[in-house]
C-alpha cells in the first residue's frame, strides 16, 4: 500500500493556494513546516495533519486544526520512516544546514523536513559520501524543503512511501 504525504511550508496568507493543492494532491497525510498556520484554519484538511510553528506564527496561540498550540518541531512517524519536522529558523537554516542536520541525527530521524528559506531542496546525505555532513550521519538522512507555496513558482513537496521506500518530489501550482 502506498502512502501519499503532502508537505507544505511558508504559505504566508495564501489559504486559497492551500485549498488548491489539497484538491490536486488528495493526500493521506499533511506535514506543514510553518509560517502560515492560520491559513490551515480556512481549509478543510481531509487527512491527519502534523504542523510546526514558524517564526511568523508566534501570534497564533491555539489552532483547532492542529489540536492546540503547534510545537517548534516534532518527529512524525510515516510508516516505519521517521521525519523530523521543523520550520528551521531555530537552527539557522538560512545560514547552513549543520545545526538542523545535527538535530535530525540526535532524534534518530530518517528525514529532515523544513521550510523557512522558501527554496526547494531535495538531497540525501550518506555516511562516507563527499558532502560536508557525511561525518555526522550513521545512516542515510534525507533532507527536504518543499519551498514556498506562496511565492512563485508556488512549490510544495510530496513524500510517497511505496512498500516502505520513501520517494520525495516537488510539485508546483500553475497559478
Amino acid at each position: 500500500m502506498n502512502t501519499n504525504v503532502l508537505i507544505l511550508s511558508d504559505t504566508h496568507g495564501g489559504h486559497s493556494l492551500v485549498d488548491e493543492v489539497l484538491g490536486k494532491c488528495r493526500p493521506d497525510l499533511l506535514l506543514y513546516c510553518g509560517d502560515g498556520l492560520r491559513d490551515l484554519t480556512y481549509s478543510t484538511i481531509p487527512c491527519p495533519l502534523y504542523a510546526v510553528r514558524g517564526n511568523c506564527d508566534w501570534s497564533i496561540p491555539v489552532l483547532d486544526c492542529v489540536g492546540g498550540d503547534a510545537p517548534e518541531e516534532q518527529v512524525v512517524p510515516v510508516g516505519d520512516f521517521r521525519v523530523l519536522l521543523m520550520h528551521g529558523h531555530l537552527y539557522h537554516v538560512k545560514g547552513g544546514l549543520t545545526y538542523a542536520i545535527r538535530r535530525a541525527v540526535e532524534v534518530g530521524a530518517d528525514a529532515l523536513v523544513f521550510g523557512h528559506t522558501h527554496l526547494p531542496l531535495d538531497m540525501t546525505i550518506r555516511p562516507g559520501d563527499n558532502s560536508p555532513w557525511s561525518h555526522m550521519v550513521q545512516k542515510d538522512l534525507h533532507v527536504f524543503n518543499p519551498g514556498s507555496l506562496r511565492e512563485s513558482p508556488h512549490t510544495f513537496g510530496v513524500l510517497t512511501l511505496r512498500g516502505g521506500v520513501p520517494l520525495f518530489s516537488h510539485g508546483q501550482l500553475e497559478t
